[in-house]
């Protein structure tokens, strides 16, 4: 007879994450079923139809450089916008992209999962832009952040309690805007790089803990695919080199470890070069020059930071729309006594330049978008002052009970709001107060 409580004995060191993880699948599901962005066309438009581009470019319609063909497809498929979105016409007459290469390198696995299926239906000729290519790469994109939850919650359980990590992952599911990149808006950049620097701090931790050719090279790829998905992810670059430097003492020790392992040092420069190379390489072998222009006419200002409207306006505000990250940020407070202490001089390097690099773009709101969304790169990092927070707070007696309501009062208001934002409710671009105040916490329009 089968002992069903003994099978599930390797369960039991992550029950609660586990069970956590489990209900925030199921709801992300429910979400994007929901959502059915794929019925109406509205997967591969602006920055997500630019990512994608390159795929049913380069593999079904042989049209790089030129998009002759490409470019009818994209009229067809959504005759309202312009065909010629995101594309760059350089001096030497040929046509490459705005938007970098590296999520068409993220969708690639579902995008040749769809084309087989296409196949093996007799439909080998397809553009790239049907429904079922809609539907595949969402929940692909979608399985990126589940798989970037899953491997935070076990690099949480190195440094904390299985619980401390289990209401972590919550808060980050539900209680950001992370939920609206992992089940509304799949194909934007920002789950992906979730779980990408999930990646870059597990592997962190495994090569200086373990020391090894191979913990070195899955670091480098890392790095590298960070960089080629968005080039300013190059900031986040400074965890694997600070990881660790919590005294003056630790710094001889950290050059003598990359001096002994010398080899594995230049496995990961070189594999994070190499892989971010690559779209130097496609600029010249498609553009016929070795530099093209990143988004022309756009730019950051730096002398004209909006720091405080990107974290605390109704109209974009990271915070304001994000306000359990709070305690994330007080949280770091208590991570030099933890035992997570490694990632503290990477987060208090990292977390202000990255806030101010950010709110210097010149569109400090970043378009159609969600409450701070390119923030959501500082989450794994940040995941560390959240649950040090807690290993803090919970457990001290009854006052510990009384955060129950506050946290999940804003769960259930950042979950609303999130649908808002879907719906239109939430203003993509231009949210002010007294449309924020009108539709506060409704599910779904009132009658005109």
């Amino acid at each position: 007879m089968i002992d069903f409580r003994r099978s599930l004995d390797w369960l039991r060191p992550a029950y609660h994450t586990t069970y956590v993880w489990i209900c925030i699948a199921i709801a992300m599901l429910g979400a994007i079923g929901q959502g059915e962005r794929w019925a109406h066309n509205e997967v591969f438009v602006y920055d997500m139809g630019g990512y994608y581009v390159y795929l049913p470019s380069a593999f079904l319609s042989h049209d790089l450089g030129d998009l002759s063909w490409t470019r009818g497809a994209r009229a067809n498929y959504r005759p309202d916008q312009n065909p010629d979105y995101g594309n760059v016409l350089l001096p030497t007459g040929k046509v490459v992209f705005k938007y970098p290469m590296g999520m068409a390198i993220a969708y690639a696995p579902w995008f040749g999962l769809t084309t087989g299926i296409y196949y093996l239906k007799g439909q080998a000729a397809t553009t790239g832009y049907e429904y079922m290519y809609q539907y595949i790469l969402s929940l692909g994109c979608m399985l990126y952040v589940l798989l970037g939850l899953a491997l935070l919650g076990r690099e949480l359980r190195h440094f904390f309690a299985d619980h401390i990590a289990a209401l972590t992952l919550l808060i980050l599911a539900f209680g950001t805007n992370l939920f609206t990149y992992a089940a509304y808006e799949p194909l934007m950049s920002h789950g992906t790089l979730f779980m990408l620097n999930v990646l870059l701090l597990r592997y962190t931790r495994r090569w200086y803990a373990e020391g090894t050719a191979r913990a070195a090279a899955a670091l480098g790829l890392t790095s590298g695919l960070l960089v080629l998905v968005r080039p300013s992810e190059v900031l986040l670059l400074l965890l694997p080199v600070l990881w660790g430097l919590t005294s003056l003492a630790a710094l001889p020790e950290r050059l003598r470890f990359w001096a002994q392992r010398w080899p594995q040092t230049l496995l990961v420069i070189g594999l994070a070069a190499l892989v971010a190379g690559l779209q130097l390489v496609f600029w010249r072998v498609v553009g016929g020059q070795w530099l093209a222009p990143f988004y022309p006419g756009e730019s950051f200002d730096f002398s004209k930071p909006h720091v405080w409207d990107g974290l605390f306006s109704v109209r974009k505000g990271w915070l304001f729309y994000s306000p359990l990250l709070v305690l994330a940020l007080l949280g770091i407070a208590w991570l030099r006594r933890s035992p997570a202490r490694s990632v503290l001089p990477a987060l208090l390097v990292v977390l202000p330049i990255v806030i101010y690099v950010t709110f210097c773009w010149w569109d400090w709101g970043y378009g159609g978008s969600y409450g701070g969304r390119t923030m959501i790169s500082l989450y794994p990092m940040l995941s560390f002052g959240l649950a040090a927070f807690w290993q803090r707070w919970l457990g001290t007696g009854k006052a510990s009970y009384l955060w129950v309501p506050l946290v999940a009062t804003l769960l259930v208001v950042s979950l609303i709001q999130n649908h808002q934002y879907y719906i239109g409710m939430i203003h993509w671009a231009e949210e002010t107060w007294v449309i924020y105040q009108k539709y506060f916490l409704l599910l779904k329009w009132p009658p005109s």
